[in-house]
């Protein structure tokens, strides 16, 4: 999995480019553009990275993700409830021909959020039953009236008031792609092994590097530990299998990668601030 630039849509005609798409969402590729990308979750569920944030992801999400800002949604079928993701993306340009739309000072509000999605974007479930009409109805529209519902989508996520910053500020967002190679094989590796124990000398000779310079690397690209990117990597897994499947806490557990139940119990309550067996029961009794 590399760390790729994707340039503007192919289309270079056009300002805004709309997606609907019904299908098994792998996202092997951890990327960037200049683009601006709303998406929105109607099905799928699965492991979400933007910048130094990893966490679950399930229908309903909506993410604005900020020009450059490094993402991947992963969605696996492999549960028996799994279904196909169907999601909405939408990809828009802060300029188009050296002319920044929402430098207008009526779109000023607009202009604050999308400073602010620079760390990435999460969106209320009362902000996201606002827009989701307006969305579908872009899904299905062209030329002005997909400006001027995009105008209207936007200028209702700008006065979110529970609105969820996902990339630390920390978070450095790279320069170009090359170098990066060795990070994403290490994020694949990961994705494809974090069911057993993965050693540091182990995760160091995937990335040929010694585990000390290794370290150093890691710390630096994503500005976690390696220690803390994997558990939090199979907490979010663990999340996903809580809430859609009905295994016990217990082979959930070793199925993540955890040797023991009570560590695992600890980590999660370190991540989410509330234990497994709550996180599953709070979900039941909202839905």
């Amino acid at each position: 999995m590399k760390l790729k630039h994707k340039p503007v849509e192919q289309n270079s005609m056009e300002f805004i480019h709309v997606k609907r798409m019904n299908q098994p969402y792998l996202g092997y590729n951890w990327h960037y553009h200049e683009e601006f990308e709303l998406i929105y979750f109607l099905e799928g569920q699965g492991i979400r990275i933007v910048g130094d944030h990893i966490s679950d992801f399930k229908k309903g999400e909506l993410v604005l993700v900020g020009a450059w800002l490094p993402h991947l949604w992963r969605h696996d079928l492999k549960e028996a409830e799994e279904k196909e993701a169907d999601f909405i993306v939408i990809k828009f340009r802060r300029s188009f021909d050296q002319i920044n739309l929402f430098a207008l000072p009526e779109l000023s509000s607009i202009n604050g959020l999308l400073k602010r999605a620079a760390r990435g974007l999460f969106f209320s479930q009362k902000t996201k039953n606002k827009v989701h009409d307006l969305i579908l109805q872009m899904a299905a529209s062209e030329g002005t009236k997909k400006l001027i519902l995009l105008l209207e989508v936007l200028s209702v996520l700008a006065l979110e008031e529970e609105l969820m910053l996902l990339s630390s500020p920390e978070f450095i967002r790279p320069l170009e792609a090359s170098g990066e190679d060795r990070l994403q094989k290490v994020i694949n590796y990961i994705f494809n092994n974090h069911h057993r124990n993965i050693s540091l000398e182990e995760i160091a000779e995937i990335a040929c590097m010694t585990p000390p310079a290794f370290c150093r690397f890691f710390k630096k690209r994503t500005n976690k530990t390696f220690s803390h990117f994997l558990n939090e990597f199979r907490i979010g897994k663990s999340c996903q299998l809580l809430l859609n499947s009905k295994k016990s806490i217990k082979q959930i557990c070793y199925e993540v990668g955890f040797n023991s139940l009570t560590n695992f119990n600890r980590t999660f309550k370190s991540f989410k601030a509330i234990t497994p067996s709550a996180f599953r029961k709070n979900f039941k009794k909202h839905y």
